[in-house]
């Protein structure tokens, strides 16, 4: 028998909870400094770089669970740091939902000065610091539900909340709420320059899946991204087990998890592959597997291309799928007819355009600090020396996908990783 199941969709930072769907603009009439500058209207965010089949993902699934852009009984979602509800350029955003049980007062206070109001803020984009505040907000949506299990999809920053979200709702959720299990599937998840709390890195004893698709070609500083640990429900290891029953809980929100972390999914280690925890590496940049189908993965919708979009496709599909099978019910059919085979076809045959985007297929790690190769991370901390190169922990791709690699690509972690 099916669960009654809530959804939350979590967006990326500075994306609307209409990113995807609307157009937006900047009308500089509007502001002081159209008296002395411009009185034209600067675009933001045009809909049209996104593929038409996925929209921006997050956006569009909720659409497609809920039947519209606004929140449901049955998915809801969550807007991105630095950025108001919807596309409107002084748009006063709606009250952010602090009701968890049991949120302590200094989370409930850090909530508020990002609650509402003119959220759009460029330093706020940079800093990511309502993270925690969203995630509040989305955990206490969760629980005020009444559902039996919760299914989390976020992308960016929102991917990460959406693990915040998670040690929030088990934390402070209350007995009836703390152990209903949560299942993540996140979109390359970044934290950014902020602080990388532990809630972070650490999966909460609550999830009962993990999915984690991540960027190969988005070389960009500050876009390290966040590869969490498995927790004891996971690895199936004992002595993870006593450390999640017998450690207690950090002191504040921040620290809920600094004593919890497990083992490294990014380092070696002899166990077995946990189960119910799943991590795949994409072809394209860190908008790219969110549904932006230009060729560069930036933001001009003239360099649209379709061979570009079997990425946002597959992972529209791919997220599609794993929803269903978490027993999310969706009142529309996928929009993407094309099969995942010729899908992954489409990317590997027409891979220069992936090439292009991380500055060309003949990587090389002759300059210091290898940059042609990303950053990722499962460490609290964020430090240069807490973070990995990802060609390092993901084991060598296969011959016959086109994931180019540096001269010094090596090794593997524990984790085994599949490749799109």
């Amino acid at each position: 028998m099916p669960k009654n199941v809530f959804t939350v969709c979590f967006c990326g930072t500075g994306c609307s909870r209409d990113e995807g769907e609307e157009t937006r603009y900047w009308d500089y009439k509007n502001t002081l400094i159209g008296w002395f500058a411009k009185s034209d209207k600067r675009l933001i965010s045009d809909k049209d770089i996104y593929d038409k089949e996925t929209g921006y993902i997050p956006v569009r699934l909720h659409k497609e669970i809920s039947g519209e852009l606004q929140d449901t009984k049955l998915s809801a979602t969550v807007r991105g740091v630095g950025e108001n509800d919807w596309h409107h350029q002084m748009d006063a955003c709606s009250p952010l939902d602090s009701s968890l049980p049991g949120a302590p007062g200094a989370l409930r206070s850090y909530a508020r000065s990002y609650s509402e109001g003119n959220q759009r803020s460029m330093v706020g984009q940079i800093s990511g610091w309502a993270d925690a505040a969203l995630a509040l907000h989305a955990a206490s949506l969760a629980v005020a539900s009444g559902a039996e299990q919760y299914n989390f999809i976020g992308h960016s920053r929102g991917a990460v909340e959406s693990l915040m979200a998670a040690w929030f709702i088990h934390a402070y959720g209350g007995k009836a709420c703390a152990n209903i299990p949560i299942n993540i599937f996140a979109i390359d998840p970044v934290p950014g320059t902020g602080v990388w709390y532990g809630i972070q890195t650490q999966l909460a004893p609550n999830v009962a899946n993990y999915v984690g698709v991540y960027a190969w070609d988005h070389l960009d500083t500050g876009f390290s991204a966040v590869i969490p640990r498995p927790n004891a429900r996971m690895t199936q290891h004992p002595p993870h087990a006593v450390i999640e029953n017998n450690r207690g809980l950090g002191s504040s929100w921040a620290t809920l998890a600094d004593h919890r972390q497990l083992e490294d999914p990014l380092a070696r280690s002899e166990l077995e592959q946990p189960v119910g925890y799943k991590l795949y590496a994409c072809r394209g940049r860190h908008g790219t597997v969110a549904g932006n189908s230009t060729s560069d993965g930036l933001y001009v919708a003239s360099k649209v291309n379709p061979d570009v979009a079997a990425v946002p496709k597959l992972v529209y599909k791919m997220a599609r799928g794993y929803l269903t099978q978490w027993d999310t019910t969706f009142q529309t059919r996928s929009r993407v007819r094309e099969g995942v085979k010729s899908l992954r076809r489409r990317i590997h045959t027409a891979h220069n355009h992936f090439d292009t985007m991380a500055n060309g297929e003949a990587r090389t790690s002759r300059t210091v600090l290898r940059p042609s190769v990303r950053r990722v991370s499962s460490i609290h901390g964020r430090g240069g020396a807490e973070r990995y190169y990802f060609e390092d922990v993901v084991g060598t791709p296969p011959l016959n996908l086109a994931f180019p690699c540096t001269i010094e690509q090596a090794g593997g972690g524990w984790v085994n990783w599949t490749f799109l």
